[in-house]
């Protein structure tokens, strides 16, 4: 499971945030991420509220912008999962479809 936790550490570094030259894990964009016991699943928890004033780019990302980071999430981890969630880290609720 180690070894599946770091491809999906490694795969969401490679996904620069729209307009920067940052990746949306250096950023602080993704806070964490859970893969179920069976390793079919893989949640991972955004934070793009301006709450966290590390950095002053979410309250621009948290329009149209994050459609877009969402969709290469799941673009980047659908090889290797059955599903993959993106969800608020303060409420939980998913976000895109």
């Amino acid at each position: 499971m180690e070894a599946k936790a770091a491809a999906v550490e490694r795969k969401l570094s490679r996904i620069l945030l729209p307009g920067y030259d940052i990746d949306i894990v250096s950023s602080g964009l993704v806070t964490r991420f859970r893969i179920s016991r069976d390793g079919k699943k893989v949640a991972v928890f955004l934070d793009y509220s301006s709450r966290n004033p590390r950095c002053g780019f979410r309250k621009v990302i948290a329009g149209a912008l994050i459609d877009s980071v969402v969709a290469q999430i799941k673009e980047a981890l659908k090889e290797d999962f059955e599903e993959v969630l993106v969800l608020d880290e303060f409420t939980g609720a998913r976000i895109g479809c």
